[in-house]
């Protein structure tokens, strides 16, 4: 089983929209907290400066964004029911791993904060691969270090790239979508991605294995 960190494992939305804020801000742009979304998850610096027409702004721009999340990333928590899961998902000896979007050394801290790094047997972050989500080059070195094929794993997350990447890599797919994700994506548009299950709290995943 391979899991998304940030809205999926760990409720740190809230958190990435106060970063971008204030690197937007900074450069004088003023956006609402679905805009930043739209705008800015699940996209590189490089390519959030290109589309806002400040390319030159780059550098300054992920040096204020990586400030912020370092900042705020000890405010993340776990969603209920996550360390329940991930015990049980053990004891069944389930194999279990983070594919995230976040650069590694953020993945690392957060997992370490949390006490739930000694659960999953692999870890990929951004910087692991030369093409992240929705590419799914994450779930193929995923599925052959831990010696299993795609069609025994279901890839958890909470954005459409989570579900792409999934199904691209010919795994079973299950949308996270718990009360309070209605700010930062809608449901019918997420759907529109094929995920294989739709859950909103994670003892809705016992059922599913």
């Amino acid at each position: 089983m391979l899991f998304d960190l940030d809205g999926t494992l760990v409720d740190t939305l809230p958190l990435y929209i106060k970063s971008y804020s204030k690197a937007l801000i900074d450069q004088g742009f003023y956006f609402s907290d679905k805009e930043i979304v739209e705008r800015c998850f699940g996209k590189t610096e490089d390519d959030i400066c290109t589309k806002l027409e400040i390319p030159e702004q780059t550098d300054i721009f992920r040096k204020t964004y990586f400030q912020g999340v370092q900042n705020h990333f000890v405010e993340g928590n776990l969603f209920p029911g996550v360390l329940d899961y991930l015990v049980y998902a053990k004891d069944m000896g389930m194999k279990l791993g983070v594919i995230s979007f976040a650069y590694r050394w953020y993945v690392d801290r957060i997992l370490e904060k949390l006490d739930i790094q000694k659960y999953f047997d692999i870890v990929i972050g951004f910087d692991d691969v030369k093409n992240p989500k929705p590419n799914p080059e994450a779930i193929n070195i995923a599925c052959e270090k831990l010696e299993i094929m795609p069609d025994e794993v279901l890839m958890i997350g909470d954005s459409k790239s989570d579900v792409m990447m999934g199904n691209a890599g010919g795994t079973k797919t299950a949308l996270f979508h718990p009360d309070g994700h209605g700010i930062f994506y809608d449901i019918n548009t997420l759907k529109e991605s094929n995920p294989t299950f739709t859950i909103s709290n994670f003892s809705e995943l016992i059922k599913l294995i």
